[in-house]
């Protein structure tokens, strides 16, 4: 059973990719150098278009900002930046003082509920 905010989705009309919502503990999958952070508990997506995007690329691309909770001290946020399609993400990222290359996808289809959609993230030290 996948867990979801109680935020209604997104509106068809926003900026944002149809990827940008509040993935809860089961949908989340979160790894450093190949270790899973079962700590994590939600990844929030929030996105904006990147003007001129999709002219020439099958999916436009987006600035996107990860928020993920359960990484840092109870009640804090990490945000991580990447550039993301509405299949994968890249980015870099300091965490614990430490560089890391961010990669991940998007599991799921973008077009169907997002109860069936889930994301996972990999940092590798640099």
């Amino acid at each position: 059973m996948s867990s979801c905010s109680n935020q209604d989705e997104p509106s068809p009309d926003n900026e944002g990719s149809p990827r940008d919502w509040t993935y809860g503990k089961n949908q989340v999958q979160f790894y450093i150098d190949n270790v899973e952070q079962t700590s994590v508990s939600e990844i929030t997506v929030r996105s904006l278009q990147l003007e001129g995007s999709g002219d020439n690329d099958v999916f436009p691309w987006y600035d996107a900002t990860l928020k993920v909770k359960g990484l840092l001290p109870k009640g804090k946020v990490f945000n991580i930046q990447v550039m993301a399609d509405v299949e994968r993400f890249e980015g870099s990222t300091v965490y614990d003082g430490v560089e890391y290359n961010v990669t991940g996808e998007y599991t799921g289809n973008p077009f169907e509920h997002y109860k069936d959609m889930g994301i996972i993230i990999y940092l590798v030290k640099k």
